[in-house]
């Protein structure tokens, strides 16, 4: 029988949108059983229970991304049934998830308060000393409250209520709080700046109801990036708000921000997203949020002549709450009392504690404690407090737990209380609500702490865009997502998270074609450029804008990833092309046939090359180092890997002349790359492990000599003491590159190597999520000053499903699909599954002397080859167990 296992509805890409209403909403999902699918409908209602959309019976086993060709009337609540037909002629039928369209028009008006904030003295020096700075209560401004009235007659059948802000903001209706943490969430805000609908119909009343709302700092004016400069996008914080009632007999009410809004400041003192809040309980305006409270000493806003071009529909979900546990407390040597969340995570503590009028009690917030087992604040630089204070208005149980802020850590030092009872604080994990796709286990136990260290990084990073780090940077970093992408697909559902995100790598892409190093893109990011940079553009960082639609295009099949994106690929390509084409002034004098190739070279900007090579990191070089040695010589490569994803778009797009084009450019590229960086026995000039991988995963070593590359590559690893000595940008590549050329056998013992640098060794060393550097911390424990929240090394996890499990595509979208597990790995059995966009493909394999014992399952409509050796074995969607006896190869 036919069996769906969820339905989904996501918003589509603005670029591809339907009707004049903006976009539309794309539907999903997934089968699982042994009866593929025939066909299916789909019935969209509005909230009357009319139908708006009827697909029809489509005789298709399509089920992802199926788009809506309807305009949806605005300030909309809509539902939709899906019935699925199998083909043994047997039915499902599944509820969807509601929908909300957005607004037509806005009548609301930006409303600020009217104050004079205090002068901002953050250094603009790149690298500011960690000291603690001046007090925050003397730098930071208070977030503001901010009420109204709406009167109603009588409580409408139907009502929404529209906010964005510049800033975060919490709103209440009637003294309940009805908004997403974080809201408005981080955009390119000058570009796009998303707004959120609440459903309030429930919480209004007859007469008077109360609106309120605090607005903080977030990411609009605060202390944001590496360099923690606040008033990146402004000066000040400003709210919208639009509520849309509808009666039962037609008529139609709309309240909004705007004249006649009050505001005052309260209990905080500050909220910031990086240093974090101070609360003064005693200093909330009591009742603020109900009807009898006289507002009569508030301050009227101001009303503020902002645009709403920027202004677009929320489309991705917005931060929440995963989960919450309690931890541990314990006492360091100090004496200090720390509470202990039992790993790296995400989020903030929470407590309710028996306190006296004016006790303040603090919450500072690490990754590290010191090899002693003292706390220790491992995050350095300006505005990265990461502390939170709350000051007790009055004896008695306090409860409290931060609005405007989160940390990135495991530990939090507590001071002001005594009270170790683990049962009065709770950790409140948060991150963006993302389908977890991927499994894994094997008969390594360290294998299973790394993927769930892999796992735990990804999830704590998916903060409203991938960031680098969630307490130094918070950073979208384009280097980082691009050579992660992959095992981002398979642990989680990040096909609409990275499609948001790209439409902002969109909205910042230069005039020139150029891609900032981060998106969204702040202005204080300059500071950090080397002296003398011309460029904007990066190999490897911006490069994403061609690598992540491409790789969301393998993982889920839906080529209008790749259109949606197109132009800006174009367009950047066209830029590299410029850019690589400039002659650096030392090479003005080359013979004619050296310089000819030079444009084929991006050797005249600023390259990070193979950003924290091991060998230079560890060795407590400047990590720039690595940029200066290997940049230009990467960037190559990276050409030519960006040249050849662009030859394979444009032939998936049919643009037959440009396919041709990127072709014989990569060709070039190769060519120029071989003449200049290798040496005719196969060897390169650079003798760097990340260079040769590279340019063997690129095809820049000619096909004759990949063998020689090969074994130097080898000779390299051998000579490293069988460690690996890759950067950022060749490590996603390393394992692969080494299995598919012969070296089966060095690249497992390199994944299960537990000395610095290797995966295992932060196992080994109690990580609980994936290190910035490979020595975060040193055999005898002591931590090093980087982040221990990093995702970019996490892309080992792609190597434990393509090549472990063997969990590999023959077609983008996973339609036809290999399983060709790598049995002489090392492991006894390994087991695990994927769930794609047709279904969860399932692999468990056990491993006892020469026989294999394999079972696999393939979901509905989809063609699997399974690969035992030379042995293979052609299948549908159903269970499939294997038992063989395997040949013992001798490498």
């Amino acid at each position: 029988m036919v069996k769906i296992i969820d339905a989904r509805c996501t918003w589509g890409s603005k670029t591809f949108s339907y009707g004049e209403g903006g976009m539309g909403p794309l539907f999903s999902w997934r089968l699982e059983g042994d009866c593929g699918q025939k066909g299916y409908e789909i019935i969209v209602r509005d909230r009357y229970d009319r139908i708006i959309w009827d697909s029809g019976l489509v005789l298709q086993a399509v089920r992802h991304n199926i788009s809506c060709p309807v305009t949806f009337e605005p300030c909309g609540k809509f539902s939709w049934t899906l019935t699925c037909f199998g083909t043994d002629g047997s039915m499902d039928a599944i509820k969807g998830p509601e929908f909300y369209s957005g607004l037509d028009h806005w009548k609301a008006k930006w409303v600020a308060p009217d104050r004079k904030r205090k002068p901002l003295t953050d250094s603009s020096i790149p690298h500011a000393s960690s000291e603690r700075q001046k007090s925050a209560l003397d730098r930071l401004d208070p977030p503001v409250y901010m009420r109204k009235g709406v009167t109603l007659e009588e409580v409408p059948d139907y009502a929404v209520v529209y906010a964005s802000a510049h800033g975060i903001y919490e709103l209440w209706v009637n003294g309940i709080s009805v908004s997403d943490f974080l809201a408005p969430g981080y955009t390119s805000y000058k570009k796009r700046l998303e707004y959120q609908v609440y459903d309030i119909t429930p919480l209004l009343k007859p007469g008077k109801n109360v609106i309120g709302v605090v607005l903080a700092d977030g990411w609009y004016t605060g202390k944001i990036g590496a360099v923690g400069i606040g008033e990146q996008y402004g000066k000040e914080n400003a709210f919208l708000m639009q509520i849309e009632c509808r009666y039962h007999d037609g008529r139609r009410d709309t309240f909004c921000t705007g004249q006649g809004m009050k505001w005052t400041e309260g209990a905080w003192q500050y909220a910031d997203l990086f240093v974090g809040e101070y609360y003064d309980a005693g200093k909330k305006p009591k009742g603020w949020l109900e009807e009898s409270y006289s507002d009569q000493n508030w301050k009227a806003v101001e009303v503020c002549d902002f645009d709403y071009k920027a202004l677009c529909l929320q489309s991705i979900p917005p931060v929440q709450e995963q989960r919450v546990y309690r931890p541990e407390i314990f006492v360091t040597p100090k004496g200090e009392m720390v509470v202990d969340a039992g790993e790296t995570t995400v989020g903030y503590l929470s407590f309710r504690l028996n306190l006296k009028k004016g006790q303040t009690v603090s919450l500072e917030y690490s990754e590290t404690l010191d090899k002693e087992g003292n706390f220790l604040q491992n995050i350095i630089g300006q505005n990265k407090q990461q502390t939170d204070y709350y000051c007790c208005a009055e004896d008695g149980i306090c409860e409290w737990r931060p609005r405007f802020s989160y940390h990135g850590y495991r530990y939090v030092r507590i001071t002001g209380t005594q009270d170790f009872n683990p049962e009065h604080y709770t950790v409140h994990v948060i991150g963006t609500p993302l389908r977890q796709t991927g499994e894994f286990r094997a008969s390594d136990e360290r294998l299973n702490r790394l993927h769930k260290n892999i796992l735990r990084s990804q999830r704590g990073n998916m903060i409203c865009i991938p960031t680098d780090c969630p307490q130094r940077e918070r950073t979208g970093w384009t280097g980082d997502i691009q050579l992660y992408a992959p095992t981002a697909c398979y642990e989680q559902d990040v096909e609409q998270f990275l499609r948001h995100w790209l439409e902002d790598v969109q909205n910042e892409q230069l005039d020139d074609g150029q891609i900032p190093h981060i998106v969204p893109y702040m202005p204080s990011h300059d500071i950090m450029k080397p002296e003398g940079t011309e460029g904007v553009s990066a190999a490897g960082w911006s490069d994403a804008a061609v690598i992540v639609p491409w790789r969301l295009y393998e993982a889920y099949g839906d080529e209008a990833v790749l259109k949606e994106n197109f132009p800006m690929m174009l367009k950047y390509m066209k830029s590299v092309e410029q850019r690589a084409a400039r002659i650096p002034k030392e090479k003005d004098s080359l013979a004619p046939e050296e310089l000819k190739r030079q444009k084929y070279l991006w050797n005249a900007d600023f390259q990070f090359g193979d950003w924290l090579m091991p060998s230079v990191q560890m060795a407590g070089e400047s990590i720039m180092d690595v940029a200066w040695e290997t940049g230009e010589v990467v960037a190559t490569l990276l050409y030519a890997l960006t040249t050849d994803i662009m030859a394979k778009v444009c032939q998936i797009l049919e643009e037959t002349d440009l396919m041709q084009y990127y072709r014989e450019l990569n060709k070039n590229i190769r060519t120029a790359f071989y003449e200049e960086y290798m040496n005719q026995d196969g060897t390169l000039k650079k003798e760097y492990q990340g260079i040769y991988v590279l340019a063997l995963e690129t095809g820049a070593v000619p096909e004759s000599l990949r063998p020689s590359a090969v074994s130097r590559l080898a000779d390299l690893i051998h000579k490293n003491n069988d460690l690996l000595d890759t950067g950022f940008l060749s490590v996603p590549y390393l394992l692969p590159v080494l299995h598919a050329n012969g070296q089966k056998e060095l690249a497992n013992r390199l994944l299960f190597r537990d000395e610095c640098p290797s995966w295992l060794y932060e196992v080994k060393m109690g990580a609980t999520t994936m290190w910035e550097y490979w020595n975060g911390y040193a055999e005898d424990g002591t931590p090093n000053n980087c982040s221990m929240n990093h995702f970019a090394f996490g892309c080992v996890g792609e190597y434990l499903y393509r090549t472990i499990l063997g969990i590999c595509p023959s077609e983008p979208g996973y339609k036809k699909v290999r399983i060709e597990p790598d049995f002489t790995c090392g492991l006894h059995n390994a087991e695990g599954a994927f769930e794609s966009i047709w279904g969860k493909i399932s692999v468990s394999w056990k491993l006892t002397g020469d026989t294999v014992y394999l079972d696999v399952v393939i979901p509905p409509d989809v063609e699997a080859v399974i690969i035992l050796g030379e042995k293979k074995k052609t299948c549908g969607c159903g269970t499939w167990h294997i038992i063989q006896r395997l040949k013992r190869q001798v490498q």
